[in-house]
């Protein structure tokens, strides 16, 4: 198997979109919410994680951050790495620039080279890549100006802006708008011609490549076969991925252990609770949707719907990782976060390479994600039940002038 030929059943670019969103959930645990340390001496570097980060000044260094949705409205002198439910690059950063996200927008100058990889990826009229671009989406709209060549691989792509240098593109569908201007090779992978629009000027040579094994192109993330993610793509979910389930480890250590000891002590129990959970779920929004007041009760469930779905996918992960074979040595190192983390890791990727065997490694991960949904799920009802039950009364204590040892 080819590294280009990379993808996994089961897991399409729409995980990745809505997946990311279950860190808003995790980091509103965090205090605060992300914001950037009150106005003073810009800062070197700056680590951010929270339901919201928006840093509310210039950072000289580089940027990491995550969180639910990340709003970056202050410059970056250096690279920026960034993964969240939604983010948007309002300022210019001054090197290299990586995200991972749902919606994905960039409307200003990247000093650097730029690597995205979401569900719905734009460069904005704004946007200025000097270095080059690599996107990897469901959806692509470049309207914006790449001047060292892009890659990218999509199940539809729309290039309405300028790219100086070679051009790469692999999707079902491909468009020219009227203002795209290509200065260079267009080489592309469509099972369709290029929708070119009254306007659009490619310079270079136009060449339409075979899909590698001569059969039909699939969109990225589309079913097995040469149409996956590609390597870069493969490396952006396994690391997508893993910030959301070391999230849920870092931010709710309590609740994701006694989760994942709930799936390992019953995963039939939890196997059967998760796939009620998803059988109820489009019926109890149905029938929101019958009665006018519940239509936003029933809009909050169908958006809710797949974070439960990534949070059950974590926590099944989380399952595997606390077993036995899988565990360090030693119970004080094992409640540690790094050897925890690690074993995390690992996991992972043996569950994505589980997950690229045909039909079997669908299925697995299938049921790996509704265990882990009836876990968190009975977890959750578990937790509710200690709330709500009255507390035991405090013992009576003797009285002046009573025996305290009675005959």
């Amino acid at each position: 198997m080819k590294a280009s030929d990379f993808s996994i059943p089961g897991l399409c670019p729409c995980l990745v979109r809505t997946g990311l969103a279950a860190l808003c959930l995790a980091g509103s645990a965090l205090a605060g919410q992300g914001q950037a340390p009150a106005p003073g001496p810009a800062p070197r570097n700056v680590y951010a994680a929270g339901g919201e980060v928006r840093p509310a000044q210039p950072v000289r260094g580089d940027l990491v951050a995550a969180g639910g949705r990340i709003v970056l409205e202050q410059p970056v002198g250096g690279d920026a790495a960034l993964a969240g439910g939604s983010v948007d690059v309002r300022a210019p950063v001054g090197d290299d620039l990586r995200v991972a996200g749902g919606s994905i927008g960039i409307e200003n100058k990247v000093g650097g080279d730029l690597f995205a990889a979401g569900a719905d990826v734009a460069l904005r009229p704004g946007a200025v890549v000097t270095g080059a671009a690599e996107l990897n989406a469901a959806s692509i709209v470049v309207q914006g100006r790449i001047d060292g060549g892009l890659r990218g691989r999509a199940q539809k792509i729309v290039v309405d802006g300028e790219v100086a240098g070679p051009t790469h593109l692999v999707a079902e569908r491909i468009e020219l708008g009227a203002n795209a201007r290509l200065t260079g090779p267009l080489t592309y992978v469509s099972p369709a011609e290029i929708v070119r629009a009254e306007g659009a000027v490619v310079q270079g040579p136009v060449t339409r490549e075979a899909a590698p094994g001569g059969g039909p192109t699939r969109a990225a993330g589309q079913g097995s076969g040469s149409g996956g993610f590609g390597a870069p793509g493969a490396v952006a979910l396994y690391v997508a991925l893993f910030a959301i389930t070391s999230g849920f480890v870092l931010l709710m250590p309590r609740f994701t252990q006694v989760a994942a000891a709930r799936l390992r002590a019953a995963p039939w129990t939890a196997l059967g609770t998760g796939s009620v959970a998803l059988v109820a779920l489009p019926i109890l929004t149905l029938l929101l949707f019958i009665t006018l007041l519940g239509i936003p009760l029933g809009l909050a469930l169908m958006a809710l719907a797949p974070v439960l779905l990534l949070a059950g996918f974590a926590v099944g992960v989380l399952g595997l990782a606390g077993l036995p074979a899988l565990a360090s040595r030693g119970p004080a190192r094992a409640d540690r976060a790094g050897p925890r983390l690690g074993r995390l890791a690992l996991t992972l990727l043996l569950v994505l390479l589980v997950g690229l065997v045909p039909v079997a490694g669908a299925l697995f991960i299938s049921l790996l994600g509704l265990a882990g949904l009836g876990a968190a799920l009975r977890q959750v009802r578990a937790g509710r039940a200690a709330v709500a039950a009255p507390a035991a009364p405090a013992p009576e204590l003797p009285l002046p002038g009573r025996d305290v040892f009675p005959a």
